[in-house]
């Protein structure tokens, strides 16, 4: 009876640690999860930077399109959002629409002609 007994207790005081494990890795993973967080913000690229960026790439794209003695299509902002982590910006270029969105200072744009 005295097996029975012992591993009864070792059981129960298994069960008691058990808040304490989980409020651990609770408090690890929001640990992390605020790091990550915090470099987003951080690391976000500036929406006025962005902007200028875009528009001179967009630019040289109009510019490149053009065929000789053409003028070039006029750039035009449509819109940019400012998001916790991140920052969008839409352009246009004639009739094509562009959109660029960045977040750890990383940038990914979007055109028509990528398909």
């Amino acid at each position: 009876m005295d097996d029975y007994a012992d591993i009864r207790e070792r059981r129960t005081a298994l069960r008691t640690h058990r808040p304490k494990i989980m409020k651990r890795y609770l408090t690890v993973v929001g640990v992390i999860f605020a790091a990550i967080i915090g470099l987003g913000v951080w690391l976000k690229p500036p929406v006025a930077q962005m902007e200028e960026a875009v528009g001179i790439a967009l630019a040289d794209y109009a510019r490149a399109k053009t065929e000789a003695g053409e003028a070039a299509p006029v750039v035009s902002s449509s819109e940019s959002r400012d998001w916790f982590v991140a920052v969008s910006h839409v352009a246009k270029v004639g009739e094509e629409t562009f959109s660029c969105a960045g977040g750890f200072k990383v940038t990914f744009c979007f055109s028509p002609d990528v398909e």
